[in-house]
């Protein structure tokens, strides 16, 4: 074999013809009672338990949060060896977390948590710790390392998930946002996490709390980890969740605030999909709220703005004429349905009928109600009379029936308002004036967004 004619190694023991000077042969040096010294000992590397139980113990004595926040970040060697250590257990067994209380301990125990959640080997976290960290932690500290928060929270989706109910991931999310934020009028990293989950599960009432606060503060310097694209994210699935609840003026408002967003990061070839996406399901929302579409602002992506030619244009320009609004969505179906929005096209084919018979009060002062069935497609008169019925109950039209089954169209009468009304109105305008005054000169700080909007206006 070849191992067999291996040659001898030379020997290590230099000859007295090649000892420097004055110096003398090992086996002389043994004689002379000397001692070879002995190989030095290397330390085998720490196994991940003892990294983690060093961290804990600089996590339970330490009294600056923020030097602790920088100790953790940059602890072990890589990123890889750190997030495996704290999503161990100790040398015995213990759970880390059960030596720490989420309100003294928060950055330790977010450092655990978040590489615990996203660790898909690491031992699970019961989800009743996580609702009781995610109630109890302290937001200062929180906001020391925001990075690790935006991680816990995309931990707690992923957690819900595997769990297979992923309706649990809102309580906490919820719990989350609300205290990690200053206030909900800033956007953070959560919000799109949040409105997500939220959209996903159908349930769709317990992103409104969040919703209904305008997002006017966006801050990098709180939130580094915050992307572009959480607002476009964000604004986009508050969408889709009032389009759910009914609401489409609001429904309308965040899809054209994602739609007609400045894209700072693309070319002008390429907007985000989100947007575009955005531009589509208003459309459908502003038909099914106005009858007919409105323009987009004028520096919205040219892109996003110019969808003429397209199945959705196509149905703008023949609504609210029923029988052609069903042609369009018979024909086009493939291509609502490729875009999610075979739902929103059912409802705007059946509020089609409610806007041709609205336009015939700008014409008309009286028809009767097969002469506007014939214009609603509508055949049953009894069905033209419940549509008609259903539209002076709720506002839409000021119109009277008479027995001989005459429609007879009235003027709107002007709204009248009572005092405690005028006083609620007046007070929440004061308010807005003073957040739009400190907006206005946010954005006169903000060069680029008054380029790129002065750009697209000209």
């Amino acid at each position: 074999m070849a191992s067999d004619s291996l040659p001898t190694p030379p020997s290590a023991t230099p000859t007295p013809a090649s000892a420097p000077s004055g110096s003398q042969p090992a086996d002389a040096a043994t004689a002379a009672g000397g001692a070879s010294p002995a190989p030095a000992t290397v330390a085998p590397p720490p196994t991940p338990a003892e990294v983690l139980e060093g961290l804990l113990q600089q996590i339970t004595t330490s009294n600056s949060p923020p030097a602790l926040a920088g100790t953790l970040r940059v602890a072990v060697g890589t990123p890889e060896a750190r997030e495996a250590a704290l999503a161990g257990l100790t040398s015995t067994g213990a759970d880390p977390l059960e030596a720490l209380d989420p309100a003294q301990h928060t950055i330790g125990v977010l450092f655990i948590l978040s590489a615990r959640l996203t660790t898909t080997t690491a031992p699970a976290v019961p989800f009743a710790y996580i609702n009781t960290f995610c109630r109890n932690f302290n937001p200062e500290e929180a906001r020391l390392v925001p990075e690790r928060v935006t991680m816990l929270a995309k931990g707690i989706v992923q957690r819900a998930e595997a769990l297979g109910s992923d309706k649990a991931a809102i309580v906490p999310l919820y719990d989350l946002l609300m205290r990690f934020a200053p206030d909900l009028s800033y956007l953070t990293p959560i919000h799109p996490i949040f409105v997500t989950a939220c959209s996903a599960t159908c349930f769709f009432t317990a992103a409104l709390p969040v919703l209904e606060v305008p997002i006017s503060q966006i801050s990098t310097t709180l939130y580094p980890d915050l992307r572009y694209q959480d607002h476009l994210v964000y604004h986009y699935t508050g969408g889709i969740v009032f389009t759910a609840l009914r609401r489409y003026a609001d429904a309308a408002e965040f899809f054209e605030l994602c739609a007609s967003a400045p894209y700072a990061n693309l070319s002008p070839s390429d907007p985000s999909i989100f947007q575009v996406e955005a531009a589509k399901k208003l459309l459908l929302v502003q038909l099914i709220l106005h009858g007919k579409t409105l323009p987009l602002p004028k520096y919205t992506h040219p892109t996003v703005s110019n969808l003429k030619g397209g199945a959705y244009n196509t149905l703008a320009r023949v609504y609210p004429n029923i029988e052609q609004v069903r042609v369009v969505a018979t024909k086009e179906q493939p291509a609502f349905a490729a875009d999610d929005n075979v739902g929103l096209l059912r409802l705007v084919v059946e509020r089609a009928p409610r806007w041709a018979i609205r336009k015939l009060t700008e014409t008309y002062l009286t028809l009767s109600l097969p002469e506007i069935g014939r214009v609603a497609g509508i055949e049953d008169v009894e069905e033209v009379r419940r549509v008609v019925l259903s539209m002076i109950e709720t506002g839409e039209i000021d119109a009277s029936i008479d027995t001989h089954g005459s429609v007879t169209f009235a003027d709107d009468e002007p709204a009248v308002a009572s005092k405690a009304e005028i006083d609620r109105v007046l007070r929440v305008a004061q308010e807005q004036e003073q957040v739009l005054r400190k907006l206005e000169r946010e954005i006169a700080r903000n060069k680029d967004y008054l380029h790129k909007v002065c750009v697209g206006c000209f």
